[in-house]
């Protein structure tokens, strides 16, 4: 049974979209890093990165040439084996406005 299905209150929809993350790292450096969504659903999303971030920590997220921002908490980190890749799981602070999901 996948864990994070379970937990999730939204359906996520496989889309890749390229997104600017910005915030600071797990040994508290600023970073501005872009990015892509693997999936997203309406307030949420995975994304491949390249820093390790720290659990719980807010980002700013901006995609869309700016059309799209919003604040979000990093709700989960880990790195997919298979893939070899960084991820994190976020979920917006505030209601997200302009997103590919509504």
């Amino acid at each position: 049974m996948d864990f994070w299905r379970v937990k999730r209150k939204e359906t996520r929809v496989l889309l890749a979209v390229p997104v600017v993350i910005e915030g600071l790292d797990a040994e508290n450096q600023h970073y501005i890093e872009e990015a892509w969504t693997e999936n997203v659903s309406k307030s949420g999303a995975c994304i491949v990165v390249e820093r390790v971030l720290k659990l719980g920590s807010i980002i700013s997220l901006t995609a869309f040439q700016g059309e799209f921002t919003s604040k979000a908490e990093v709700k989960a980190v880990w790195f997919d084996e298979g893939e070899r890749q960084k991820k994190i799981g976020v979920r917006s602070i505030e209601p997200p406005t302009n997103w590919v999901v509504n």
